[in-house]
């Protein structure tokens, strides 16, 4: 591999690169290089643009809630992930324009890994989501609530006095009924959180049996060891979907 410094770029040229794989969130931007059917480790970037900069040559998958620069649009080499794409999976969803591009392709990465299986996606990000894959491929539906931080915040900006603690709740006690208005505040986000995620868990096993839970997104680390069902953490499941995906549209 080969750098060539630019000020506070980069540019990666490689030719043993397979693809770029380009998961743009809410919150972050992370890229995983694909070499022989490996994905590497993933970065962090500040903006699209940096990556782009970087990466000027290189072929690119890219799955986006954000709008996307008109330079990335045009680029050749470039496969923009969309519902209207062919999918691995079937989408059972009446409005699958407006499905989250990260929910499809976490929806296609956990039946790329575990095929043949109920699954269902848990990613803790800005909001949790909530998405069930049946053992057909077929993708039947899930929710939207409030992420971690996302609680903290709003309980913070709706009121008077209750004070913002998303960038501090890790050094508050973990209670589970809080003895301070910062505990409290913790106890309700962090508990809520928890306890929505196991009663779901519990109502959707009526429905679907041997229900495969995969953890995911930013806050994924904080629930692991206290979700009641056996669970998978799957750091890189929307960049397993990516790939998958771009490999389909490779043929």
């Amino acid at each position: 591999m080969i750098f060539e410094s630019f000020g506070f770029f980069c540019t990666y040229m490689d030719e043993n690169l397979e693809v770029l794989l380009v998961d743009s969130g809410n919150s972050s931007i992370k890229t995983t290089e694909v070499r022989k059917g490996i994905l590497g480790t993933t970065r962090l970037w500040a903006d699209l643009d940096e990556v782009i900069q970087a990466y000027p040559n290189a072929k690119m998958a890219i799955s986006s809630v954000r709008k996307l620069p008109e330079d990335l649009l045009k680029r050749p080499q470039t496969l923009i992930i969309g519902h209207e794409l062919a999918l691995p999976i079937e989408l059972n969803y009446k409005t699958p324009e407006t499905l989250g591009i990260d929910r499809i392709a976490a929806a296609v990465g956990a039946t790329e890994l575990f095929p043949k299986q109920n699954n269902l996606v848990v990613d803790l990000g800005t909001c949790m989501t909530m998405d069930v894959i049946d053992e057909q491929a077929i993708y039947q539906g899930g929710i939207i609530s409030p992420g971690l931080k996302m609680r903290m915040r709003a309980m913070a900006d709706y009121t008077d006095r209750l004070p913002n603690i998303s960038l501090s709740w890790e050094q508050i006690g973990s209670k589970t009924l809080g003895s301070s208005t910062k505990e409290c505040l913790r106890a309700g986000s962090f508990g809520g959180i928890l306890r929505e995620i196991n009663g779901i868990v519990e109502t959707l096993k009526q429905d679907f049996t041997s229900l495969n839970i995969i953890l995911t997104g930013g806050d994924a680390q904080h629930f692991e060891s206290y979700l009641k069902a056996h669970i998978f953490a799957g750091s890189k499941i929307v960049q397993t979907g990516i790939y998958r995906i771009w490999k389909d549209h490779q043929k």
